[in-house]
C-alpha cells in the first residue's frame, strides 16, 4: 500500500526536526559533560565527581537513543515503507531507549549518587514523568511485536494473492 505523498512530506519535516532536537539535546549533554565535574560537593574528589557526571548523565543517553530511533523511523515511514521491518525495530529501539533513560532516572541516580557521596535517603526518586515514561517505553517495545505480526501477516496474505 504506497503512503500518500503529503504523509511522506510530513514525515520527512517531522524527520528533520528530530535531527535538530537531536543534535541541541546531545550538544546540551555534552556541554553538561564538561562543566559537571567541576561543580558539586567540594569534599568530593575528582573521581567521584567524574563518576556522578557519568551518573546523572546517563540517562540523557537513553533519551538520545531513543530520539534517533525515532528519526530513522520517520526515514523509513517517508521512503514508504509502513510495515517494514525497520519500522518495528525503531519501535523497538524508541521504547528501549524510553525505558532505560527512566529506569536510570527513576533508580539509578538516587541510589549511585547517595553510594557515591556515602550519602543517606530512598531506594528511589519518585518521578511521575519518569515513571510514565518507563511505562510508555515498555507499552512501545511490545506494540513493536504487535507491527511484526501484522508485518508477517501481511506477507502471508501478499503470498496467497
Amino acid at each position: 500500500m504506497a503512503l500518500p505523498d503529503r504523509f511522506r512530506r510530513h514525515c520527512r519535516w517531522l524527520r528533520a526536526a528530530t535531527l535538530l532536537v537531536f543534535a541541541g539535546l546531545a550538544l546540551l549533554l555534552a556541554l553538561g559533560a564538561s562543566t559537571l565535574p567541576w561543580m558539586g560537593s567540594a569534599n568530593a574528589s575528582a573521581g567521584d565527581r567524574t563518576l556522578l557526571m557519568l551518573v546523572r548523565l546517563s540517562p540523557g543517553l537513553g533519551y538520545l537513543w531513543a530520539l534517533w530511533a525515532v528519526q530513522r523511523a520517520l526515514g523509513d515511514l517517508a521512503a514508504g515503507r509502513l510495515f517494514h521491518a525497520a519500522v518495528a525495530r525503531a519501535i523497538r529501539h524508541i521504547g528501549v531507549g524510553v525505558l532505560v533513560g527512566a529506569l536510570l532516572s527513576v533508580f539509578a541516580i538516587t541510589n549511585l549518587t547517595r553510594l557515591i557521596e556515602g550519602g543517606h535517603g530512598g531506594l528511589a526518586y519518585f518521578d511521575l514523568s519518569g515513571i510514565v515514561l518507563g511505562v510508555v517505553g515498555a507499552a512501545l517495545v511490545l506494540l513493536a511485536r504487535v507491527v511484526d505480526s501484522a508485518r508477517a501477516l501481511q506477507a502471508e496474505l501478499d503470498e496467497i494473492l
